[in-house]
C-alpha cells in the first residue's frame, strides 16, 4: 500500500467514524444526563414533610 493510500484510507474512515462516535457519546451523555435530572426531579418532588413556615406576629 501506497502512503497515498494509505492517507485516502485514513481519511476516509476519520471522516465517516469522528461524525458517528459525536453522535453516539453525544446520545450517551443525554441519556445519562436526562436520567440524572429526572431522579434528582422525583426526590424534589416527593412527600413533604416539613411544616409551612409560621407567620410573622402582628
Amino acid at each position: 500500500m501506497t502512503p497515498e493510500e494509505f492517507f485516502m484510507y485514513l481519511i476516509i474512515a476519520l471522516v465517516i467514524i469522528a461524525p458517528i462516535g459525536a453522535r453516539l457519546y453525544r446520545r450517551l451523555t443525554l441519556n445519562r444526563t436526562t436520567q440524572m435530572l429526572r431522579d434528582q426531579l422525583k426526590q424534589s418532588q416527593g412527600p413533604r414533610t416539613t411544616t409551612p413556615p409560621a407567620e410573622p406576629p402582628r
